[in-house]
C-alpha cells in the first residue's frame, strides 16, 4: 500500500525514501503477481516461490551489473573493480537481507497469516471421491 505524500510535508531526503520504497514495492507487487497459481493448473505454491525469488535474484544481479557496467570507460577497468562491486553489493544486499529476516521473525504470525487458507486450497481436492459410508 502506498501512502500519497504531500511535497511540502517532507524533506528531500524523505521524499527520496519515498521513492525507494515505492519502487520496492512495485517490484514485490510484481513478483507476487507471477507467485498466484494460473487458473486450471494445481497450485505449487513453494516451487512457485521458489522459481519467481531465483527469477528476481538474477534479475537484480544483471541490472546491478549494468549499473555499475555505466560507471567504467571500458571492460578492463571494470574487470578491476569487479572485486570491490561485488564485495559493495554483498554487504548492502547482506544488511537488507538480514532487516528484513528480522523483521519477518518478529511478524511472523501477522506476515505469514495467509497460509492457513492457502494450504486450505492446496490440499482441498486431495480427497478421496470414493466414499465409503
Amino acid at each position: 500500500m502506498t501512502q500519497k505524500i504531500q511535497a511540502t510535508d517532507i524533506t528531500e531526503d524523505e521524499a527520496q525514501n519515498a521513492v525507494f520504497f515505492e519502487r520496492a514495492d512495485e517490484f514485490i507487487k510484481l513478483a507476487n503477481e507471477f507467485c498466484r497459481p494460473v487458473k486450471g493448473e494445481t497450485p505449487q505454491p513453494a516451487q512457485t516461490r521458489g522459481q519467481v525469488s531465483a527469477a528476481m535474484l538474477f534479475g537484480a544481479a544483471r541490472f546491478n551489473t549494468w549499473v555499475a557496467a555505466n560507471n567504467f570507460k571500458d571492460g578492463n577497468e571494470m574487470r578491476d573493480a569487479k572485486e570491490q562491486v561485488i564485495s559493495y553489493l554483498m554487504q548492502q544486499f547482506h544488511m537488507m537481507l538480514e532487516d528484513n529476516f528480522d523483521e519477518y521473525c518478529d511478524q511472523f504470525e501477522n506476515y505469514l497469516r495467509f497460509r492457513k487458507n492457502e494450504e486450505f486450497h492446496a490440499h482441498k481436492h486431495d480427497h478421496d471421491h470414493d466414499h465409503q459410508y
